[in-house]
């Protein structure tokens, strides 16, 4: 059994000490948020009129996509779909933003830093 220890002081600077937690403790912890994820992509897929098969690629962002439960989530929903798995996946997260927020923009100055920001990326 995996345990960590986590310093009080990074989450409220006004306490001190160390909480030490199994990963089954964290993961009994997390129970719920888990079936938030999955009643979340299960609607997804039954608003879009998909079913998991038809999903060729799963993209993890974000901070949660850190999380191996949540990894074995996605690959147990989406067992024939590639996975895409990034190395820093808040900085996809920020990118996906910015060309959100491009496609949104009608000003030139905007569009062409965010086209900027894109060249430095691919870098």
């Amino acid at each position: 059994m995996v345990n960590a220890s986590l310093d009080v002081d990074d989450f409220d600077t006004n306490q001190e000490g160390n909480i030490q937690i199994s990963q089954e403790q964290f993961q009994k912890m997390c129970e719920l948020l888990l079936n938030k994820v999955k009643n979340t992509l299960n609607a997804a897929l039954h608003n879009s009129n998909f079913n998991a098969k038809q999903i060729n690629k799963v993209l993890h962002v974000g901070g949660g996509s850190r999380m191996p439960m949540i990894k074995h989530l996605l690959r147990n929903m989406f067992p024939e779909a590639e996975h895409c798995i990034e190395e820093h996946p808040d900085e996809v997260v920020a990118i996906g933003a910015a060309y959100f927020a491009y496609s949104l923009s009608s000003d030139s100055k905007t569009k062409a830093l965010i086209e900027d920001f894109g060249k430095l990326r691919s870098k």
